[in-house]
Order: C-alpha cells, then structure tokens, then sequence
C-alpha cells in the first residue's frame, strides 16, 4: 500500500514540476513583452484603486478587496521602476536590489549588477520566472475584480480637492484607506446592545494607531479632550473623550502600552460608563500587546508596518512633487536606492524627500546616498542592528550630516506635542545641511516634522553634537526581525 502511495504522489510532482517548466521555461517570453503585460496590468489596478478611494466604502469584505489591490499596485510600480531605472545606475556605480521581485524569499535574489555568485543565464531565467509569475498573479487578481468595479458604483463619491500626487499624499493618511474605513465604519454603525461597544487596535511601536484614531475623528470635525493619565493601581493609562452628536454620545479612546489585566479593564469601563451614560457611546483602545484582542465586541483592527513598495511609491512622489520621474532617470534611480537603504523610515521620507524635491541635482542626490549608506554602516558595525529598528523603539541613533567639520550628531530623545504648543527654532533640516548658525553647546531640542494631517502633531527630538565613537568586535547574528532591513 505504501509503495502504493508513494508512486502516485511521485507521478503528481512529477506532473507538476512538468507543467512549471512547460510553462514559465519552453514557452517563457522575454523580458520587454512580460514588462509589457506588468505595465498594462498596473495601469488598470491602478485605475480601480484610485476610483476605490475616492468612495465611501463601508462593506468589509470590499475593503479587503481595496487593500490586496493596493498592495498589488505598489509592487508593480516598483519593480518597474526597479526595471526601468536600473540601466542608469551602472555608470553611477548603483545597486538597485532586485528584492521588489521576489514574493516570499527577499533575501535570496542577488543584486542585478552583482558578479561573482550564479551565472548570468541564471540568473537572468530567475528574473524571467518571477516577473511571470507576478504578472500571472497580478491579472488573475484583476481578473477576479470584476464583482468588486460593479459594487463600487452603488457607494458615494467622497468630494476632495484637485491636488497634486504629492500634495495629496503629503495631506492625507497614506496607505491606511481600508484601516481608516473600519474604524469609521465601527463609530457610525449603530449599537446593537445597551453596553459600550469597544474596538480593539494593536499593533508595533510607532506604526500609526493614535495617529489613525485622531486622524478619523478629527477629519469628520470632532474634538478630542485630553483627560490625562488615570491611575488604576499603578497601570497608567492614558484617556481621551470626544462628544460624538447631538444626543450626547461619547468616543473613549484608551492608550495602553503594554498588557491590561481584567480588574483594571473592568474598572475602566465603568469609569467610562459614568463619562457616557448614553446608550450608543463606544471605546476604542489601542495597545502594542494582543491580550486586548479579546476586550473587543467586534474583530480588532490589526495595524503593520507598511511595505518597501508602498514606502517607495509614497517617497517617489514626495521626492518628485509634480515633476515626473520618467524625465529624469539618473536622478529617480538616485532616489530609489536611498529609499531602499531607508528601508520603510517614516519620518525620514518626509525629511528627506523634502531636501531630494527641493534640489533636483545629481551631485547632490549622490552626496545625500553616501551619507544614508555611511549611516547604515555605522550602525550595523556599532550596535548589529540597522538604524531604523533602533528610531522604531524610540533608542538613541547617529544621524548623518552634510556638514564637514561634524558628520553625525546624537538624537538622543523623540517628543511629540500638539499643533498648538510652541516648537523649537533650530529644525532637523538645518542640522543636516549644516545652515542656521552655530549650534548649541550639549543637548539641546530640534524640530524634526510638522504633520500636515490631524492631529497636526509636532515631533521634536532631543540632541546633541557627538561623533559616534567606532568599535571594532565580533558581529552577532542578525535577527529575522531585521534580517528584510539590511
């Protein structure tokens, strides 16, 4: 029975490693006409996305639909910007990573400009085998849209300005549209029990969940009071109230950082009950621990970090503004390899983007990559770990300079205040650049960003003129959590 068994299952792989070759080796075209297919295919997905976002969508399962479309529209503009902006950076000795090609396994492709390891047929039927495949899964996505174009029509249109991509994006909540519908979704649907209805949002440290809920509420014109820290038997625990109509129904919004044990829950719920008394108020708590999964009365909103080909589609239009980066290829490939070396650094899209979309030099761009490579380095040879997992935890980093006589300086602390509390004069920009006079002696504080979104924050950082002092020792292994950064 088992020699059975096992010639049946010996004939189906052998079938089946048959069909893979027939298909994507024997009858494989070349590169231009499966570049060809990829563009087309990105041109409609984008197309739906953009009618997608401009509606006011409410059906769950549509939202999903909305988001694997994105994600499908973000990986194939950047491999086709991988594609096309690789043939300018061989003479500007640039290394774009062929990572945007691979769906399950980043770290194995090589680099496209790289010698040494695999041959070049090889690698080039690697390539050829990917790019079809993703092709093939990016169509039959497409293919299967059809039931999702017909809904969209029966949902409003969401009136918006005619802005420009990058006023857009630099305006709005970007890569959060199915996220931001949920929670919308859970604060007008009405209560189906007397209880308080309560929303569970977890995710990492620093992926977006206060600035998610502030961003909602403020944008359908609430006001969030700040009640302070109540001190539940030592769990500090941070809540804010909004007035959410005429009938006098709250929003509570609770900030954990951590875990929440029953008691302190229970009691916080009956704090919240007595500042809503109202049938039809709602909670929404927010933590980086998914014990308070289970506090929800409906399915908890789960926040990540938002992919390389999303964080390079958003820092290609800031960088680019209203100038299309087909018209200055060396320039765009320049700015696609800093952006993978920031690998997925929020807070340094806006700040650097910013300096790549106010100086459209080459000798700059190339000045500014040196530096983000240099800072990586530094960092992986000091602390075996790259520098965006350290700001992502809020630890000091060597940030890089422009500057000469000093290349680094310390942040060694990230604050953020409201809109209306009085900001730094010295800002981060100044320090990279090397302009606005002399610095000040020790720590002292620096505007970083001013949020053009509710709710308007201000990130400052605390820092200080400091070289990093260079150590020399045995590299530890790199963790998987990092092992995609480097």
């Amino acid at each position: 029975m088992d020699i059975f068994v096992s010639a049946i299952v010996g004939d189906l792989i052998s079938r089946s490693a048959t069909f893979v070759i027939n298909k994507y080796f024997r009858h494989q075209p070349g590169i231009d006409e499966i570049l060809q297919r990829l563009q087309r295919v990105v041109l409609r997905i984008d197309t739906a996305v953009k009618e997608a976002e401009g509606r006011h969508i409410t059906n769950q399962g549509m939202l999903l639909q909305l988001k694997m479309l994105s994600q499908g529209m973000y990986r194939g503009h950047y491999v086709l910007d991988a594609m096309r902006f690789q043939d300018f950076g061989e003479e500007e000795k640039l290394n774009l990573s062929s990572a945007a090609l691979s769906k399950f396994s980043p770290s194995k492709w090589l680099r496209f400009s790289c010698t040494g390891t695999g041959s070049v047929s090889s690698n080039r039927e690697a390539l050829l085998f990917e790019l079809q495949l993703m092709v093939d899964t990016l169509e039959d996505t497409m293919a299967g849209m059809k039931e999702f174009l017909i809904f969209l029509e029966s949902y409003p249109r969401i009136l918006r300005q005619p802005y420009g991509t990058y006023l857009l994006l630099d305006n709005c909540m970007f890569g959060r549209q199915t996220e931001r519908q949920q929670v919308l979704n859970f604060l007008l649907r009405p209560s189906a029990t007397p209880d308080l209805d309560v929303l569970p949002i977890v995710g990492p440290r620093r992926v977006g969940k206060r600035t998610l809920v502030e961003y909602v509420c403020r944008e359908e014109k609430g006001s969030l009071k700040d009640e302070g820290v109540i001190d539940l038997r030592g769990n500090n625990i941070k809540v804010r109230h909004q007035n959410s109509d005429s009938r006098n129904r709250f929003l509570v919004i609770v900030e954990i950082a951590e875990d929440i044990n029953e008691g302190t829950w229970k009691r916080l719920k009956s704090s919240a009950a007595c500042m809503s008394p109202c049938s039809g108020s709602k909670i929404i708590i927010t933590s980086r621990s998914d014990a308070i999964v289970n506090l929800g009365t409906t399915e908890a909103l789960r926040l990540d970090y938002l992919s390389q080909e999303a964080y390079w589609h958003f820092f290609k239009s800031i960088a680019f503004g209203s100038t299309n980066p087909d018209e200055q290829p060396k320039l765009a490939t320049m700015a696609m390899e800093i952006a993978l070396e920031q690998r997925q650094c929020w807070p340094g899209a806006h700040l650097i983007a910013g300096l790549l979309r106010d100086n459209f030099n080459a000798r700059f761009r190339r000045t500014i990559l040196e530096c983000v490579r240099a800072y990586k380095k530094t960092h992986l040879v000091m602390f075996d770990k790259h520098p965006n997992l350290r700001v992502r935890k809020d630890e000091p980093v060597y940030y890089w300079r422009l500057a000469r006589s000093c290349r680094y300086f310390l942040i060694c602390n990230y604050h953020q205040s409201d809109s209306t509390e009085e900001v730094p004069k010295i800002t981060v920009r100044d320090i990279l650049l090397g302009c606005g006079g002399t610095l000040p002696c020790g720590e002292f504080e620096a505007l970083a960003m001013r949020s053009h979104i509710p709710a308007y924050y201000n990130y400052t950082i605390s820092c200080k003129m400091q070289t990093p002092q260079a150590t020399v020792g045995r590299k530890k292994r790199v963790s998987r959590e990092e092992g995609h950064l480097i």
